[in-house]
């Protein structure tokens, strides 16, 4: 297959939806296919072995701390290049410039559309207006747009349950089938065996963080949206009965000087350490310290962040959201607390009970093995071929009733494909 991915987002912006394009990419080249990705200029392409399209694009002003880009809706070159290569699917990351791209691409050459809606465009809109009147209306907008998005894709994925019941009964996509496929992770790299105490020893060292120090991680995107205040806020009572313990915050944002300022107001600045942005690659070597991942974020789509945790070994204490309990279970392979004031009960029990510890592990690590990025990519395969012979075959049938009926048969395997293979 020739799969065509069309994203605002790419390599180096560090985000959910990149890692999510990236395992779908490695993936499917490993399994013999042709990726190409299509997105804004500023991209970096690491390697000769990878094919990017890049598309002309300024800075997008808003939240612009995150260094997002908004590109021209159409390149009559790329187009061109895009009818030379002859991919087989569209499949769409986002749903503004490159996205548009994509669904005018599928138009103008009669090819398959998928889109992947990763993102619930009414919690961020925060970012252009701080009012509350005004966001209402904002989140309206939201809903309206992500439907209109979705209107002419053969078919709609999802990360999690969270997302498709969103987009079917807040954004009203009828009609359309919306299939809940977790992006997976490469596993292998987080794996504690991967690492010795030395090395450990020596990361702990680097950062200020003693021996025997036990570490309350958070890794990822310093953000409101993420909640790390929440967390911050419990920390003086757990590390008034326990002061070797630590708060690390590996990752950067726009929320770092706010919670950095947060910790001295707290009195607790010599226990919390901020790292700042670390190379993909220094990642796993980050979770293999952590006695505890904690993440207060009710907003997450997915949370690739919490399998990578697992994946490392790492027991995780969250804040309860609809998503997160459709993998996590309290006690079993993490814990979802429902008030903050719980996260510092939660956090002690986690470190200290060696029974409870060595369950959410396995739990987690288990958990962990059915998000691999192979489980993910069998399931993408197969729904990319299923999706690509329904076209083909629509085109062949004449009327309109034969069309539906094909459609209707086709999804109903998939969704059947889908459960078999959950199992």
């Amino acid at each position: 297959m020739k799969i065509g991915i069309f994203t605002d987002a790419y390599n180096p912006v560090t985000s959910g939806v990149v890692t999510s394009i990236n395992m779908v990419e490695q993936e499917m080249k490993k399994r013999g296919h042709e990726v190409y990705i299509f997105t804004t200029s500023k991209s970096v392409q690491p390697n000769e072995h990878q094919t990017l399209y890049m598309l002309n694009s300024i800075p997008l002003l808003i939240a612009k701390q995150y260094k997002n880009r908004i590109a021209t809706f159409y390149s009559r070159e790329v187009a061109k290049q895009i009818k030379e290569i002859g991919i087989d699917v569209v499949h769409t990351q986002s749903e503004f410039s490159v996205g548009a791209f994509g669904k005018i691409i599928s138009r103008k050459y009669n090819i398959p559309f998928i889109h992947t809606y990763h993102t619930m465009w009414e919690d961020y809109v925060h970012y252009i207006s701080p009012i509350k009147g005004r966001n209402i209306r904002l989140k309206r907008l939201a809903r309206t747009f992500s439907r209109g998005f979705v209107r002419k894709a053969e078919c709609v994925i999802t990360p999690s349950n969270k997302t498709a019941k969103y987009l079917k009964y807040k954004c009203n996509v009828k009609n359309k089938p919306i299939y809940v496929i977790p992006t997976g992770i490469d596993i292998a790299p987080f794996k504690r065996e991967n690492f010795s105490d030395i090395d450990r020893e020596n990361l702990k060292a680097s950062l200020g963080i003693g021996k025997d120090d036990k570490v309350i991680l958070f890794l990822g995107r310093v953000a409101d949206e993420k909640s790390i205040d929440v967390v911050m806020d419990q920390m003086p009572a757990v590390f008034e009965d326990y002061q070797n313990y630590k708060f690390l915050i590996v990752g950067d944002g726009p929320s770092k000087k706010a919670l950095e300022e947060q910790a001295k107001k707290l009195n607790i600045q010599d226990n919390v350490i901020f790292t700042g942005k670390i190379p993909w690659n220094e990642v796993p070597k980050y979770y293999n310290i952590g006695d505890v991942f904690v993440n207060a974020s009710v907003t997450e789509t997915q949370g690739l962040t919490f399998i990578e945790a697992m994946a490392a070994e790492v027991p995780i204490v969250a804040k309860y959201a609809p998503n997160l309990s459709e993998f996590i279970h309290t006690n079993e392979n993490g814990i979802l607390v429902k008030k903050n004031t719980d996260f510092k009960d939660a956090i002690i029990k986690v470190i200290n009970d060696n029974e409870l510890r060595n369950k959410l592990i396995t739990g987690g690590n288990n958990t962990a093995k059915e998000y691999s990025i192979e489980v993910f990519g069998d399931r993408l395969e197969m729904l990319y071929s299923e999706i690509i012979e329904l076209h083909k075959n629509k085109t062949n049938l004449e009327s309109k009733e034969e069309k539906n009926e094909q459609k209707k048969t086709v999804y109903k395997r998939i969704k059947d494909k889908l459960a078999r293979n959950k199992k």
